[in-house]
């Protein structure tokens, strides 16, 4: 997704602190529940349309981007206002339209760690139904880079727990890096400047790969073809002769600046096609310039889960590679 950068006079953003035990950024004791791709939605029907409310919900269930097939972006739990209680308020993401007639005006606020770690609460308050519906289209985009962002903390803090520690010796040695790759994870191939990381079950298999190129210029062509490249050569596919390659069609892959960290360069996500086979699947990935302006490092999740939903394993993936510190 398009990072956004914004400055919104009647948004807030208030981080609150606990004296809890933490593991990195995360209060044990205050941990946010819910399942993977879950948000809770409360807005009541005393106020707003039946309509209205599917419109909202519709913008959370639009497809998740660059998957071949189609899976919403969030399941969303709808609540009724007098539903959402203290059993509730430790969701890991929340919309709430709160509408009453005591308000002056309309006002949209974000929230970091309300009840619960990591916890994006996000409230739409208002006396007028239209004007807080106004907010939320204006703001969407906000929210739903929030709330995606805010899974893949949840994937990332669980990894964390648990890291491969050959993996995360192997990653300092070769590249100078860290990521959150967890136990499950096993080295299947590597060389002085690639490393490929594999997860695999009786249904799904799940990569990382790690390389290093001589610099060369981040333009969506040369990221492509260096993908290309090294997959051909390291990456066999299941008959002999195959290879994954990235599908440059139906307007994928999706590339875009960003920066994780202190990690700038160029995203891309989109989908892999298996040359000389029917395999494909999903992937995510970044490439950035080394500091010192001499090499290239690409970090690459990607998925081969045929006969299965695929948003949760790409998410996974996704979740790692933007660990990279």
């Amino acid at each position: 997704m398009k990072k956004i950068f914004f400055a919104l006079l009647a948004v807030i953003f208030m981080l609150t602190s606990c004296e809890q035990k933490k593991v990195g950024s995360f209060k044990v004791d205050n941990f946010s529940n819910g399942k993977a791709g879950e948000m809770l939605l409360v807005m009541d029907d005393k106020y707003f349309s039946e309509d209205q409310e599917q419109e909202v919900i519709k913008c959370f269930e639009q497809a998740q981007p660059a998957i071949n097939q189609i899976e919403p972006m969030f399941d969303v739990l709808h609540f009724q206002a007098a539903d959402f209680t203290s059993k509730f308020v430790r969701h890991r993401n929340i919309v709430h339209f709160d509408f009453s007639p005591k308000y002056n005006n309309n006002i949209i606020s974000f929230e970091r760690n309300a009840w619960s770690n990591p916890q994006v609460y996000i409230k739409i308050a208002g006396n007028d139904v239209d004007s807080c519906l106004n907010l939320f289209r204006t703001h969407v985009d906000t929210i739903l880079e929030l709330l995606y962002d805010n899974d893949l903390k949840r994937v990332q803090y669980a990894f964390n727990r648990e890291l491969e520690p050959t993996i995360k010796k192997t990653l300092k040695e070769m590249f100078d890096i860290s990521l959150a790759v967890p136990m499950h994870y096993f080295i299947a191939n590597r060389t002085d400047d690639f490393l490929w990381l594999r997860f695999r079950t009786t249904k799904n298999d799940r990569f990382i790969m790690v390389y290093r190129m001589p610099a060369y210029e981040l333009t969506e062509a040369n990221v492509i073809a260096m993908r290309d490249t090294i997959t051909k050569r390291h990456i066999p596919g299941a008959v002999k002769g195959a290879y994954p390659i990235i599908t440059q069609k139906f307007g994928f892959p999706i590339v875009n600046p960003t920066q994780i960290g202190s990690k700038k360069g160029l995203e891309m996500r989109g989908l892999w096609e298996s040359v000389g086979d029917h395999m494909g699947g999903p992937f995510y990935s970044l490439t950035y310039l080394t500091a010192d302006k001499q090499y290239c490092i690409t970090v690459d999740g990607f998925v081969y889960a045929p006969q299965e939903n695929k948003r949760d394993y790409l998410r996974e993936v996704e979740a790692i590679v933007k660990s990279v510190k």
